[in-house]
């Protein structure tokens, strides 16, 4: 007998959970899928939640949003997605599916180059496996997204989120990979990584390439020390605010770029840390990614 897990994930291959279920009185809110990746040499799990409306009988096709770091973020996500698409009425963003892709080697899948070094400098143990990011993307490309248009009813409007280092994957693979996704969700992302190797990259990327089509959100939270304002920050020089310094210079680049046919927009958190800022940056996102979106049964 199968065994329901609360709030997450059960191990289902016949039966689909839809959205919020009560299942012998447990709330349930997707289901847990495990398959083996030949890129990446290892058994990979993901937790999918499906729209309340989503029928395998139906011909209805629903963008799909990619959560890195899903163990973290699955559940808040997912509750914003059924609050917009759902509750009370609302039909402010369409019903999606959510894929939330769980971590085997966070450090070495979400870092595009190869570094050792932290925010400081200082060469640290934990990093020795960094640098493989190109091999989860192409994971994600070849693997992961095929597997998901075949088994659900997905349209090929596709949404890349992510927070810290998954923030700088989600960069990354605008920069480099800027077509396969069509918006892309950057939450308080490492851009110190690797001394600023992909901050060079995007300022070149933004000027030279048309990202027509495609929407990008920037979420900055408050890691600065006690005291200091955004004016000063960006002017310091200490290790203590090298994280927010890259990204309020990705900001700079985003702004002296606007021939480039890039939809952007960013959002300052000053009331957030860089542990808090997840769930509200999500809830601001989608908003600004659907902001023209009117259900086609909205009237």
């Amino acid at each position: 007998m199968k065994k329901y897990l609360i709030f997450l994930l059960i191990s289902l291959s016949t039966l689909t959970v839809h959205a919020q279920k009560i299942i012998d009185n447990l709330l349930v809110i997707g289901k847990r899928e495990s398959f083996s990746s030949r890129i990446l040499d290892e058994k990979r799990v993901v937790w999918i939640y499906l729209p309340s409306d989503y029928s395998e009988l139906s011909e209805k096709n629903y963008p799909v949003v990619y959560l890195l770091d899903g163990g973290w973020n699955f559940s808040a996500l997912t509750g914003i997605v059924h609050h917009l698409s759902d509750i009370l009425g609302n039909k402010l963003v369409p019903h999606m599916i959510v894929v939330g892709i769980l971590n085997t080697d966070r450090t070495r899948d979400l870092t595009p180059t190869i570094s050792t070094s932290d925010e400081s400098g200082k060469n640290v143990s934990r990093l020795k496996n960094s640098g493989a990011g190109e091999k989860f993307v192409s994971f994600l490309k070849n693997e992961l997204i095929p597997h998901i248009d075949s088994a659900y009813h997905t349209s090929t409007y596709r949404i890349l989120i992510g927070h810290s280092l998954g923030g700088l994957t989600v960069m990354n693979v605008l920069i480099n990979h800027t077509n396969l996704f069509n918006a892309y969700v950057a939450i308080d992302p490492s851009m110190w990584w690797d001394n600023k190797k992909l901050l060079i990259q995007a300022k070149e990327a933004m000027k030279e390439k048309i990202f027509e089509g495609k929407s990008l959100f920037l979420a900055i939270a408050n890691t600065m020390p006690v005291g200091m304002d955004t004016i000063q920050v960006q002017t310091d020089t200490s290790a203590s605010t090298i994280h927010i310094r890259s990204i309020f210079l990705l900001r700079n680049i985003l702004q002296q770029n606007p021939g480039n046919e890039l939809n952007w927009s960013y959002k300052y958190y000053d009331s957030d840390t860089h542990g808090s800022v997840p769930m509200i940056a999500e809830y601001d996102a989608l908003r600004f990614i659907f902001k023209n979106y009117k259900s086609p049964d909205r009237k």
